[in-house]
């Protein structure tokens, strides 16, 4: 049994599931598992067919929100495959790009070098604003930094948190960034989650349903003195524009906030529960100085007071990978 399994969580969105996630996610041979998100019975029924005619195992969520799929597919795995250790989600809009992705990582694995870490994230680039150039530059071999995470909690103008060359290009002129480094929140487009730390740490709520659900698994592992790992080596492709050829909107959080309660779920609710959760508003971040006190003793105290103009906060030797 491998160490690795691949999932998605979907919630009426079975059409791009099969026209795009089976063909752009490259599996290296471990195994993926859909994950359904309450969907309506018609988008259910779909899906089943769906993941049937491709050998998918199909769950269906025990409760509502990504987090709770995430719960509902770690229960799977504490019952039936033993072996797994970490579990890597995908959103149907994002994909690997680097060769023998998950291999590497596996590797990685199996060598006891991601032991420790509670998260894993990558270098995502995409074909547009965000990081416009990074494409052109990876497809030459230049190994250039897309969006690498959020510094949530070390940057308090709200505008640059983003570690992505649109928004902080002067920063991540220091090579430290190129390497294995900590990190507040992955970018969640594609994440990985270690299992036992999961089992050990994380109590998930059905109180997110598909914003902040991953930011707030990256704070509890801060919170429990976990690191989230960045692996800038491997590339991820975000290719938002996907959703639009399947009627759904590109952007999550705009259309969420229209009221599209049918693909992505609600939207103010999940930034109320994120405020009781951790006593800051998750839009404001300049707030959390003043609840500094809450957290001493925990790598989210040591984030918040890291000048994040002076690199990484800690740095990993994970050898080649």
């Amino acid at each position: 049994m491998s160490n690795i399994i691949i999932y998605v969580s979907s919630r009426n969105n079975y059409d791009m599931l099969d026209g795009e996630v089976l063909k752009n996610i490259n599996t290296d041979g471990f195994e993926f598992i859909n994950v359904d998100d309450k969907s309506s019975t018609e988008e259910l029924e779909k899906g089943k067919k769906i993941c049937k005619e491709n050998d998918i195992v199909f769950l269906e969520n025990k409760s509502r929100g990504v987090q709770m799929s995430t719960q509902t597919l770690v229960d799977f795995i504490n019952k039936n495959r033993p072996n797994c250790k970490w579990v890597f989600c995908f959103q149907h809009d994002c994909y690997p790009i680097t060769e023998n992705f998950f291999s590497r990582i596996s590797k990685l694995i199996s060598d006891g070098k991601l032991d420790e870490f509670g998260t894993l994230g990558f270098n995502r680039i995409d074909m547009g604003k965000h990081t416009p150039t990074a494409f052109k530059e990876f497809k030459n071999n230049e190994n250039p930094l897309g969006c690498i995470g959020l510094a949530h909690l070390s940057i308090l103008d709200e505008s640059k948190r983003w570690l992505q060359p649109s928004r902080n290009d002067w920063l991540l002129n220091n090579k430290d960034w190129w390497k294995p480094h900590s990190i507040e929140i992955t970018a969640w487009t594609s994440m990985g989650i270690n299992v036992s730390k999961w089992n050990e740490f994380i109590e998930p709520t059905d109180e997110y349903h598909f914003h902040l659900w991953a930011p707030d698994v990256s704070m509890q592992f801060l919170y429990h003195n976990c690191h989230n790992l960045v692996l800038p080596k491997l590339y991820l492709m975000n290719k938002q524009e996907l959703k639009s050829k399947y009627s759904i909107d590109e952007n999550s959080a705009h259309s969420a906030q229209k009221g599209n309660e049918y693909h992505f779920g609600h939207y103010e609710p999940s930034h109320i529960a994120w405020k009781k959760r951790w006593g800051w508003d998750y839009e404001e971040p300049r707030t959390i100085p003043d609840i500094r006190e809450s957290y001493e003793g925990t790598l989210i105290e040591e984030f918040i007071s890291h000048e994040t103009t002076s690199g990484p906060l800690k740095i990993f030797d994970l050898g080649e990978y």
